[in-house]
């Protein structure tokens, strides 16, 4: 068996873990991004990825991080992200293994969705550009992790300005944290229009009528079963476009993954 099949396999044990709290708690998930893809496409992951992306509305996204700690088994924690931006990731600490010459965790990715302003309008550009600021703001801290070259020209505009204004000597990171979590939350989930994991790696494409993640729709992913979306065709839609359509060879992106260990965790 590959490293990435045995990788992969690792990673649905802890995504079934996720999902029986969340359904003995009453706690409502969806898959999305490449997860969801991959469920609908592949019944599975995207045979060259390694990656669980969760979404769950603000609500229970909080509820779930104060219930998991007591309930995980012992090989199982929750981490925030090393930038202390909104995502959580269930990590086993038994399994080890090495990403681009550095040794990690397997983990699962879990996001809030929060509310949004209708898109289009001027609260929503304005909505997008204070997300933009304060995240940057909080990742002026972490210089060694600025360089992205997916980044967009307005954040790219942003950290250059941030950089000279020396923001990091100025706030306490404690406060730009703060100020972000402010901004993320300033619109309700449940009386939004529009919703969506609003720090998502593909922008506005992620902000969908709220009609998208009502009653969760079960589909197969590998030997388990995981909630989808409502409308998760057009949730796919609008972030892929047509979506069943597999991408050229040399467009799949996989990591550099290497199992090192699955042993216990001391």
């Amino acid at each position: 068996m590959s490293d990435i099949k045995i990788i992969q396999d690792k990673i649905v044990i802890i995504l079934k873990e996720f999902i029986s709290i969340c359904e003995e708690n009453n706690l409502t998930y969806y898959a999305l991004g490449g997860t969801l893809l991959g469920a609908v496409r592949h019944k599975g992951f995207i045979p060259w990825d390694d990656d669980i992306d969760i979404g769950m509305p603000r609500e229970d996204y909080e509820k779930f991080k104060i219930l998991a700690p007591d309930l995980l088994p012992s090989n199982l924690k929750i981490v925030n992200n090393p930038l202390n931006l909104d995502i959580t990731q269930l990590v086993d600490k038994n399994v080890i293994v090495k990403i681009a010459n550095s040794e990690n965790n397997v983990f699962i990715d879990i996001f809030p969705l929060d509310g949004y302003p209708e898109k289009g309008f001027f609260a929503a550009k304005l909505h997008s550009f204070r997300l933009l600021f304060q995240r940057m703001l909080c990742k002026i801290s972490v210089l060694d992790q600025l360089e992205d070259k997916d980044r967009g020209t307005v954040e790219n505009l942003i950290v250059k300005i941030s950089k000279m204004l020396r923001i990091q000597k100025v706030l306490p990171k404690d406060t730009l944290v703060e100020n972000l979590h402010k901004v993320i939350q300033k619109y309700d989930f449940k009386t939004s229009r529009y919703v969506g994991n609003v720090l998502g790696r593909y922008r506005e494409r992620e902000i969908v009528p709220k009609e998208y993640f009502k009653e969760p729709v079960s589909l197969i992913f590998e030997d388990t079963m995981i909630n989808c979306p409502t409308k998760y065709k057009e949730y796919l839609s609008e972030i892929y476009g047509d979506y069943m359509k597999l991408p050229s060879v040399e467009d799949r992106v996989a990591h550099n993954i290497e199992l090192i260990s699955v042993g216990d965790a001391e």
